[in-house]
């Protein structure tokens, strides 16, 4: 069976990176790396008539995710389910903010394996876990430390629970050293068109559709 079939539902789940302003745009896609998916698959794919949604917060951390995870994901029973979280868990050492501390990689695994029990129960089939994406400036060596941590957990859990594994920061890091003059991101965190477009482009390659 396909990853991806005719007709299906795939749920997109992350924080700031995967909102990109989701709730102002006509769609709800917002303007960042699932909006292009979603044009890039009409086109390859216009026969699978596929329904794409987008339900990132910005801010959000694994914690964040477990609290709205009924409304957010059970609720709606995904075909496929595709998240990138990661990145505020770690931020959050730097210090706190709106109420929300560090999570420390047990209680990050806990949280996202929960997360994944969760939704397999509630009926999704297929599981597409992205790594969480570095910092890119890499003026911050503990975050980045940190955050390699945690790709090697969603790395693991990725073959523990038989998903498809999204290279993001892998791809991400390969293409800041080959071309360190382009705009990957806007302040070191957050892509810029150019980033939004090598994660889509390598979210689309390891689900199979380049």
């Amino acid at each position: 069976m396909n990853a991806i079939t005719k007709n299906d539902c795939i749920l997109f789940q992350g924080d700031s990176i995967t909102d990109v302003g989701r709730r102002d745009t006509l769609d709800g896609l917002g303007t960042g790396y699932v909006s292009i998916i979603n044009g890039l698959v009409n086109c390859l794919k216009p026969e699978l008539e596929l329904k794409i949604l987008n339900r990132g917060i910005g801010g959000d951390r694994t914690v964040e995710l477990l609290k709205r995870w009924k409304e957010d994901c059970e609720d709606i029973v995904p075909d496929v389910l595709s998240i990138k979280i990661g990145v505020n868990d770690v931020w959050r050492i730097l210090g706190s903010w709106d109420g929300q501390t560090y999570v420390n990689p047990i209680e990050y695994q806990a949280n996202y394996r929960e997360l994944l029990d969760r939704a397999l129960a509630a009926g999704v089939r297929q599981l597409v876990l992205c790594s969480p994406t570095t910092i890119e400036n890499g003026t911050d060596a503990q975050v980045n430390a940190l955050l390699e941590e945690r790709v090697s957990i969603v790395k693991a859990l990725a073959c523990e629970y038989k998903a498809i594994y999204v290279p993001f920061a892998e791809v991400q890091r390969s293409l800041i050293h080959s071309r360190p003059e382009v705009y990957w991101t806007t302040d070191g965190c957050h892509p810029s068109s150019s980033g939004h477009a090598s994660l889509a482009w390598t979210w689309l390659k390891a689900t199979g559709f380049i």
